[in-house]
Protein backbone atom coordinates (compact mmCIF):
# COMPACT_ATOMS: atom_id res chain seq x y z
CA UNK A 1 0.00 0.00 0.00
CA UNK A 2 1.31 3.45 -0.91
CA UNK A 3 2.53 5.67 1.91
CA UNK A 4 0.08 8.62 1.79
CA UNK A 5 3.00 11.00 2.29
CA UNK A 6 4.17 10.15 -1.24
CA UNK A 7 0.95 11.61 -2.69
CA UNK A 8 0.10 14.59 -0.48
CA UNK A 9 2.44 17.45 0.39
CA UNK A 10 2.23 20.84 2.08
CA UNK A 11 1.34 21.92 5.61
CA UNK A 12 -0.63 19.67 7.93
CA UNK A 13 -3.79 21.59 7.00
CA UNK A 14 -3.07 21.28 3.27
CA UNK A 15 -2.35 17.54 3.45
CA UNK A 16 -5.53 17.00 5.45
CA UNK A 17 -7.46 18.96 2.81
CA UNK A 18 -6.03 16.85 -0.02
CA UNK A 19 -6.83 13.66 1.88
CA UNK A 20 -10.46 14.77 2.37
CA UNK A 21 -10.67 15.54 -1.34
CA UNK A 22 -9.30 12.13 -2.31
CA UNK A 23 -11.59 10.33 0.14
CA UNK A 24 -14.67 12.20 -1.06
CA UNK A 25 -13.71 11.44 -4.67
CA UNK A 26 -13.73 7.71 -3.93
CA UNK A 27 -17.38 8.12 -2.87
CA UNK A 28 -18.53 10.54 -5.58
CA UNK A 29 -16.42 9.49 -8.57
CA UNK A 30 -19.49 8.14 -10.44
CA UNK A 31 -21.28 11.52 -10.28
CA UNK A 32 -20.99 13.03 -13.76
CA UNK A 33 -21.56 16.62 -12.58
CA UNK A 34 -18.59 16.58 -10.19
CA UNK A 35 -14.89 17.19 -10.83
CA UNK A 36 -11.57 16.10 -9.36
CA UNK A 37 -7.98 16.61 -10.48
CA UNK A 38 -6.12 15.80 -7.27
CA UNK A 39 -7.10 18.62 -4.92
CA UNK A 40 -10.78 18.71 -3.92
CA UNK A 41 -14.07 17.59 -5.44
CA UNK A 42 -15.89 20.39 -7.28
CA UNK A 43 -18.76 21.06 -9.67
CA UNK A 44 -18.27 21.01 -13.44
CA UNK A 45 -20.37 24.09 -14.17
CA UNK A 46 -23.15 26.23 -12.78
CA UNK A 47 -25.39 24.53 -15.35
CA UNK A 48 -24.50 21.07 -14.00
CA UNK A 49 -25.38 21.78 -10.37
CA UNK A 50 -26.46 24.77 -8.25
CA UNK A 51 -24.23 26.85 -6.02
CA UNK A 52 -25.66 25.03 -3.00
CA UNK A 53 -24.00 21.81 -4.17
CA UNK A 54 -20.60 23.47 -4.29
CA UNK A 55 -21.11 25.00 -0.86
CA UNK A 56 -22.02 21.59 0.59
CA UNK A 57 -18.82 20.16 -0.91
CA UNK A 58 -16.86 23.05 0.62
CA UNK A 59 -18.33 22.34 4.05
CA UNK A 60 -17.28 18.71 3.83
CA UNK A 61 -13.78 19.32 2.49
CA UNK A 62 -12.87 22.86 3.51
CA UNK A 63 -12.68 23.94 -0.13
CA UNK A 64 -14.52 23.41 -3.41
CA UNK A 65 -15.18 25.17 -6.70
CA UNK A 66 -17.40 25.55 -9.73
CA UNK A 67 -15.17 25.21 -12.78
CA UNK A 68 -17.30 27.16 -15.24
CA UNK A 69 -19.27 30.33 -14.46
CA UNK A 70 -20.09 33.33 -16.66
CA UNK A 71 -18.00 36.35 -15.71
CA UNK A 72 -21.17 38.44 -15.37
CA UNK A 73 -22.54 36.09 -12.69
CA UNK A 74 -19.46 36.21 -10.48
CA UNK A 75 -20.29 39.25 -8.31
CA UNK A 76 -23.63 37.86 -7.14
CA UNK A 77 -22.24 34.37 -6.62
CA UNK A 78 -19.28 35.69 -4.62
CA UNK A 79 -21.66 37.67 -2.41
CA UNK A 80 -23.67 34.52 -1.69
CA UNK A 81 -20.48 32.62 -0.86
CA UNK A 82 -19.54 35.32 1.66
CA UNK A 83 -23.01 35.25 3.18
CA UNK A 84 -22.49 31.53 3.83
CA UNK A 85 -19.30 32.35 5.77
CA UNK A 86 -16.84 31.13 3.13
CA UNK A 87 -13.97 33.01 1.52
CA UNK A 88 -14.69 33.34 -2.22
CA UNK A 89 -11.85 33.01 -4.72
CA UNK A 90 -12.15 34.18 -8.31
CA UNK A 91 -9.96 32.75 -11.07
CA UNK A 92 -10.32 33.96 -14.65
CA UNK A 93 -10.61 30.92 -16.93
CA UNK A 94 -8.13 30.62 -19.80
CA UNK A 95 -8.75 27.93 -22.39
CA UNK A 96 -7.10 26.66 -25.56
CA UNK A 97 -7.42 23.89 -28.11
CA UNK A 98 -5.67 23.09 -31.38
CA UNK A 99 -3.75 26.37 -31.41
CA UNK A 100 -2.41 25.64 -27.93
CA UNK A 101 -1.22 22.18 -28.97
CA UNK A 102 0.45 23.51 -32.12
CA UNK A 103 2.16 26.34 -30.22
CA UNK A 104 3.31 23.89 -27.56
CA UNK A 105 4.90 21.67 -30.19
CA UNK A 106 6.63 24.68 -31.75
CA UNK A 107 7.88 25.81 -28.35
CA UNK A 108 9.42 22.40 -27.66
CA UNK A 109 11.05 22.31 -31.10
CA UNK A 110 12.59 25.77 -30.63
CA UNK A 111 13.77 25.33 -27.03
CA UNK A 112 17.16 23.96 -26.01
CA UNK A 113 17.08 22.72 -22.43
CA UNK A 114 20.34 23.84 -20.77
CA UNK A 115 22.81 20.99 -20.27
CA UNK A 116 22.58 21.18 -16.46
CA UNK A 117 18.96 20.01 -16.64
CA UNK A 118 17.12 16.94 -17.85
CA UNK A 119 13.43 16.41 -18.47
CA UNK A 120 11.77 13.87 -16.16
CA UNK A 121 8.17 12.65 -16.05
CA UNK A 122 6.55 11.80 -12.74
CA UNK A 123 5.33 8.19 -12.73
CA UNK A 124 4.06 5.71 -10.13
CA UNK A 125 7.62 4.47 -9.58
CA UNK A 126 9.18 7.91 -9.01
CA UNK A 127 11.31 7.96 -5.87
CA UNK A 128 10.34 9.58 -2.60
CA UNK A 129 13.29 11.96 -3.04
CA UNK A 130 12.05 13.18 -6.43
CA UNK A 131 8.50 13.59 -5.13
CA UNK A 132 9.72 15.60 -2.15
CA UNK A 133 11.92 17.79 -4.39
CA UNK A 134 8.95 18.40 -6.69
CA UNK A 135 6.75 19.37 -3.77
CA UNK A 136 9.46 21.64 -2.32
CA UNK A 137 9.69 23.61 -5.55
CA UNK A 138 5.92 23.95 -5.87
CA UNK A 139 5.51 25.05 -2.28
CA UNK A 140 8.38 27.55 -2.59
CA UNK A 141 6.22 29.21 -5.26
CA UNK A 142 3.05 29.07 -3.08
CA UNK A 143 1.61 26.39 -5.37
CA UNK A 144 -0.04 23.39 -3.68
CA UNK A 145 0.69 20.27 -5.73
CA UNK A 146 -2.38 18.12 -6.40
CA UNK A 147 -2.23 14.47 -5.40
CA UNK A 148 0.85 12.98 -7.03
CA UNK A 149 -1.12 9.78 -7.58
CA UNK A 150 -3.14 11.81 -10.10
CA UNK A 151 -0.21 13.66 -11.68
CA UNK A 152 1.71 10.40 -12.13
CA UNK A 153 -1.20 8.89 -14.07
CA UNK A 154 -1.64 6.19 -11.43
CA UNK A 155 -5.29 6.88 -10.57
CA UNK A 156 -6.52 8.84 -13.61
CA UNK A 157 -5.07 10.51 -16.71
CA UNK A 158 -2.38 12.92 -15.59
CA UNK A 159 1.15 14.09 -16.43
CA UNK A 160 3.81 16.12 -14.68
CA UNK A 161 6.87 17.48 -16.51
CA UNK A 162 9.92 18.12 -14.33
CA UNK A 163 13.16 19.97 -15.10
CA UNK A 164 15.64 18.20 -12.84
CA UNK A 165 18.92 20.01 -12.14
CA UNK A 166 22.17 18.06 -11.82
CA UNK A 167 22.20 18.97 -8.12
CA UNK A 168 18.97 17.01 -7.61
CA UNK A 169 16.86 20.15 -7.27
CA UNK A 170 13.60 20.28 -9.22
CA UNK A 171 14.18 23.51 -11.11
CA UNK A 172 10.63 23.71 -12.45
CA UNK A 173 7.49 21.77 -13.24
CA UNK A 174 4.15 21.85 -15.03
CA UNK A 175 1.22 19.44 -15.01
CA UNK A 176 -2.08 18.48 -16.59
CA UNK A 177 -4.83 16.10 -15.48
CA UNK A 178 -8.33 14.96 -16.34
CA UNK A 179 -10.93 16.54 -14.09
CA UNK A 180 -14.34 15.59 -15.48
CA UNK A 181 -16.13 12.25 -15.34
CA UNK A 182 -15.23 10.41 -18.57
CA UNK A 183 -18.93 10.22 -19.53
CA UNK A 184 -19.47 13.96 -19.11
CA UNK A 185 -19.90 15.56 -22.58
CA UNK A 186 -16.41 17.11 -22.26
CA UNK A 187 -14.93 14.37 -20.10
CA UNK A 188 -12.50 12.93 -22.62
CA UNK A 189 -11.70 16.21 -24.36
CA UNK A 190 -11.13 18.93 -21.75
CA UNK A 191 -8.48 18.76 -19.03
CA UNK A 192 -6.91 20.95 -16.37
CA UNK A 193 -3.44 22.36 -17.03
CA UNK A 194 -1.24 24.28 -14.63
CA UNK A 195 1.11 23.94 -11.64
CA UNK A 196 3.71 26.00 -13.48
CA UNK A 197 6.38 26.62 -10.87
CA UNK A 198 10.08 27.48 -11.16
CA UNK A 199 12.48 27.39 -8.22
CA UNK A 200 13.70 30.91 -7.36
CA UNK A 201 17.31 29.90 -8.12
CA UNK A 202 16.46 28.76 -11.66
CA UNK A 203 14.35 31.55 -13.08
CA UNK A 204 15.01 33.56 -16.24
CA UNK A 205 15.45 30.56 -18.57
CA UNK A 206 11.88 30.23 -19.91
CA UNK A 207 11.46 26.94 -18.04
CA UNK A 208 7.76 27.61 -17.34
CA UNK A 209 7.03 28.06 -21.02
CA UNK A 210 8.95 24.95 -22.01
CA UNK A 211 7.56 22.70 -19.28
CA UNK A 212 4.02 23.98 -19.82
CA UNK A 213 4.38 23.07 -23.49
CA UNK A 214 5.71 19.61 -22.65
CA UNK A 215 2.73 18.96 -20.35
CA UNK A 216 0.23 19.98 -23.05
CA UNK A 217 1.80 17.82 -25.76
CA UNK A 218 2.24 14.80 -23.48
CA UNK A 219 -1.35 14.99 -22.21
CA UNK A 220 -2.57 15.15 -25.81
CA UNK A 221 -0.30 12.39 -27.12
CA UNK A 222 -0.73 10.02 -24.18
CA UNK A 223 -4.45 10.44 -23.46
CA UNK A 224 -5.98 12.31 -26.40
CA UNK A 225 -7.10 15.46 -24.59
CA UNK A 226 -7.55 18.32 -27.04
CA UNK A 227 -8.63 21.27 -24.87
CA UNK A 228 -6.76 22.72 -21.91
CA UNK A 229 -7.87 25.21 -19.29
CA UNK A 230 -6.41 26.90 -16.26
CA UNK A 231 -7.43 29.49 -13.71
CA UNK A 232 -5.53 32.76 -13.24
CA UNK A 233 -6.25 35.33 -10.58
CA UNK A 234 -7.32 38.51 -12.45
CA UNK A 235 -4.41 40.92 -12.68
CA UNK A 236 -1.67 38.26 -12.47
CA UNK A 237 0.16 39.63 -15.50
CA UNK A 238 3.01 37.04 -15.67
CA UNK A 239 0.57 34.11 -15.65
CA UNK A 240 -1.69 35.86 -18.17
CA UNK A 241 1.31 36.39 -20.46
CA UNK A 242 2.28 32.70 -20.34
CA UNK A 243 -1.31 31.65 -21.08
CA UNK A 244 -1.44 33.98 -24.08
CA UNK A 245 1.90 32.70 -25.40
CA UNK A 246 0.61 29.14 -25.04
CA UNK A 247 -2.48 29.86 -27.15
CA UNK A 248 -4.95 29.98 -24.27
CA UNK A 249 -7.50 32.79 -24.25
CA UNK A 250 -10.30 34.28 -22.20
CA UNK A 251 -13.85 33.39 -23.26
CA UNK A 252 -15.88 35.29 -20.68
CA UNK A 253 -15.90 32.42 -18.18
CA UNK A 254 -14.44 32.07 -14.69
CA UNK A 255 -13.85 29.59 -11.87
CA UNK A 256 -15.45 30.27 -8.49
CA UNK A 257 -13.85 28.82 -5.38
CA UNK A 258 -15.10 28.71 -1.80
CA UNK A 259 -12.78 28.10 1.15
CA UNK A 260 -13.41 27.57 4.85
CA UNK A 261 -10.82 29.82 6.48
CA UNK A 262 -11.08 27.83 9.74
CA UNK A 263 -9.69 24.78 7.89
CA UNK A 264 -7.42 26.55 5.40
CA UNK A 265 -5.28 29.28 6.95
CA UNK A 266 -5.53 32.41 4.79
CA UNK A 267 -8.68 31.21 3.07
CA UNK A 268 -6.89 29.97 -0.07
CA UNK A 269 -5.97 26.47 -1.15
CA UNK A 270 -3.21 27.51 -3.59
CA UNK A 271 -1.81 30.48 -5.48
Amino acid sequence: MRNPDLSFYGSDAQRALLQRGADLHTITRDQKHLTYYGRTVGVASIDDAPLSTMLALARLQGNSNIADVADADMPDLKSTVREQCFSPVHYAKWKGGREAIDLARATIADYDLPSAYRLEWLDPRSSAALRQALADTCLSCSVLPPSLAVLSGETQPGVCAIALHASGTVAGCAAAASFLHPEHPDGRAVCWWGMLAVHPDHRGQALSLYLGAEAIVEMHNRYGFATFFTGVEPGNAPSEAICARMGLAREGRSILGAADASLIPGGRMTK
